[in-house]
């Protein structure tokens, strides 16, 4: 069997303890620098041979001058799929961004359940790293309901994929979005019979459903499961949604604003949590027994213990 374990720091763990919530973060800010890339170079050859197939049609038919392609070339067409790419996030990030809420899978009886991962606690030992193992049936249990009082554009949980994209990658999914989203710069003008009828909500919330499930390889020792929520933003009004808007709140790190949504809010409701690994730190004993009287004073009933990886800074 497997368990599902989140890193935090001290602060973290209080945080959710007292609050019986969870934090998902903004996509954009979160530590993988590759976050969305491997989904990038997967829909970008589509969206270039479909631009590439689009425009001399366009161009054909008098809708669009040719001036653009005179003086860029066969480059004209990357570049507009750039665009085009740029143009979906944009639309995802303006009406229904997604925020992640990230946890390893350990498998019981190996040292990673036991102490934890080193790659973590690199991340998080100066400020108290700690892993809540969380019971995955009681979160997915807690985001059922959340899904029910809240606007989601999307919410999800799975494994990340390393490897082997095309299980959850489905170009057929994006093809036709090019030209979709080429007809909305012509207004009124029925273009369909050269950029095709694309629904393209369908296509974004497919785009939402597969991006934030897949890594770069370099990050395969964490076996990450994710929780994925995109609310749909309160500027957009209801558009027969039913539920309340789930608010997005703020935090600075670093200096930036770092969006994010508080997940659960479960205040009469006891956070599923297993256990908690104390990682390596220069009080270790201490952080232990203050986190066994967080947990307790919670009414959290779960094993504490110290990772024994002889990690220092």
């Amino acid at each position: 069997m497997a368990s599902i374990f989140h890193y935090t720091d001290a602060a973290g763990l209080v945080g959710i303890v007292t609050s019986k919530s969870l934090f998902a973060t903004h996509y954009r800010c979160l530590n993988d620098s590759t976050e969305a890339k491997v989904i990038r170079n997967l829909i970008m050859p589509i969206l270039e041979r479909e631009v590439a197939s689009v425009t001399p049609k366009l161009i054909e038919r008098g809708w669009l001058k040719p001036a653009f392609y005179e003086e860029y070339g066969a480059n004209g067409h990357r570049i507009q799929a750039e665009s085009i790419y740029r143009a979906i996030t944009q639309t995802i990030d303006n009406v229904s961004p997604y925020f992640v809420l990230s946890f390893c899978r350990h498998d019981e009886n190996t040292d990673q359940f036991e102490h934890g991962l080193l790659s973590q606690w690199r991340g998080y030992s100066n400020g108290g790293g700690v892993a809540i193992e969380f019971d995955e049936m009681g979160i997915d249990a807690f985001l059922h309901s959340e899904d029910a009082q809240f606007i989601y554009g999307v919410s999800k949980t799975s494994d990340v994929l390393y490897e082997n994209f095309e299980s959850l990658f489905k170009p057929e999914q994006f093809e036709g979005l090019a030209g979709a989203l080429i007809a909305k710069l012509f207004g009124n003008r029925d273009t369909s019979q050269i950029t095709g009828q694309k629904n393209i909500d369908e296509a974004i919330r497919n785009y939402i459903l597969v991006a934030p499930f897949l890594k770069h390889a370099g990050f395969r020792e964490e076996r990450e499961y994710r929780m994925v929520l995109a609310p749909v933003r309160k500027r957009h009004g209801d558009k027969g949604f039913k539920g309340e808007h789930k608010p997005i709140k703020f935090r600075i790190r670093n200096g930036s604003i770092v969006p994010y949504v508080e997940i659960f809010e479960t205040k009469d409701t006891i956070l599923p949590i297993r256990s908690v690994i104390v990682g390596p730190h220069a009080d270790q004993e201490m952080l232990l027994e203050a986190v066994e009287m967080i947990l307790e004073n919670a009414g959290i009933k779960a094993e504490v213990r110290t990772s024994q990886i002889p990690f220092r800074r």
